[in-house]
């Protein structure tokens, strides 16, 4: 072996290993937001908006305060926990939406929000220790979001919603032909109480053969994910529910999930079906329209 090669092989071995083929194998690594500097209260969605007004908006303290106690559910289970770095004035809570892993590629994601798109230099740290052979970007025109890509083995869905375009559906179709993708149309509202923010607010596969669903968060009747998840394997949500982001959940593994401890609907649904199921405290989170599949970006599944 050359010199050239056996360092070229001494780099491989030094980049981040990535490996996430759908949402429940067990969790090894993955990257947790922070919220370390909220900046100015926000707009930027129904929900943002409606706390701003209502004067009911998160603090940075509370917001700190609940992901930490969800970073010690990770560590406590081995997860290897890795953060952004601050940028003033951006929450940096929601570290789903600007970067996701498909197989062994990370995708750098094309927000439609200016503000979101400021935020990518604060995984950069991160960024910089995967393979630049595995790195993908979007073109220009197709707008991608991780919170409307759901992975489940062979297929990959992607809501098509007012942060994902069919051109981002597209370019994810395009990169990954190996899998079969899906266009999942949502409903979109400036009403918060029907808006669908992302896939991920409506639907989330559990385990190995479930889901957890709100049905009536579909532009159109999502004939792929009926044919995926027979009837008695779904845990459908009402109005209510989905409003709180009852689907908003998070796997460690297939028998176990992170769910904001005041879902006792749904907690009881989960460990009537067998699941342990880790409460956390993350209701000022979802004042920001996301919960806790949303702050979390895995890099890695077993």
């Amino acid at each position: 072996m050359s010199e050239v090669e056996f360092t070229t092989s001494e780099k491989e071995s030094t980049y981040l290993h990535l490996n996430v083929k759908n949402e429940t194998d067990k969790l090894e690594a993955v990257v947790l937001g922070i919220g370390t500097d909220l900046g100015e209260e926000s707009e930027i969605n129904p929900t943002s908006k409606h706390h701003k007004e209502e004067g009911t908006y998160p603090t940075e303290e509370d917001i700190q305060h609940e992901i930490s106690t969800f970073e010690k559910v990770l560590k406590a289970f081995g997860v290897e926990v890795y953060r952004p770095k601050n940028i003033e004035g951006l929450e940096q809570v929601f570290t789903r939406d600007i970067g996701f892993v498909i197989d062994n590629t990370y995708v750098v994601a094309s927000m439609q929000e200016e503000v979101r798109q400021l935020e990518l230099p604060g995984v950069r740290h991160i960024t910089n220790k995967i393979n630049p052979r595995n790195i993908i970007h979007p073109p220009k025109n197709a707008n991608v979001e991780g919170g409307d890509v759901i992975l489940w083995n062979d297929h990959i869905f992607v809501g098509i919603s007012a942060r994902t375009n069919w051109e981002g559906y597209e370019f994810v179709k395009a990169s990954f032909p190996h899998k079969q993708v899906h266009a999942i149309p949502l409903v979109v509202s400036e009403d918060r109480k029907i808006n669908i923010l992302h896939l991920d607010c409506t639907f989330q596969p559990i385990g190995t053969k479930e889901a957890i669903i709100y049905e009536n968060g579909f532009a159109e009747y999502p004939q792929i994910i009926y044919d995926l998840f027979k009837e008695e394997d779904m845990i459908k949500v009402d109005q209510a529910q989905m409003n709180r982001m009852f689907p908003n959940i998070f796997s460690l593994s297939p028998k176990d999930i992170v769910v904001e401890r005041s879902f006792k609907a749904l907690i009881a649904a989960l460990k009537e079906r067998g699941y342990t199921v880790h409460e956390v405290d993350y209701t000022e989170n979802s004042k920001l329209s996301g919960l806790l599949r949303c702050s979390t970006m895995p890099l890695r599944r077993s």
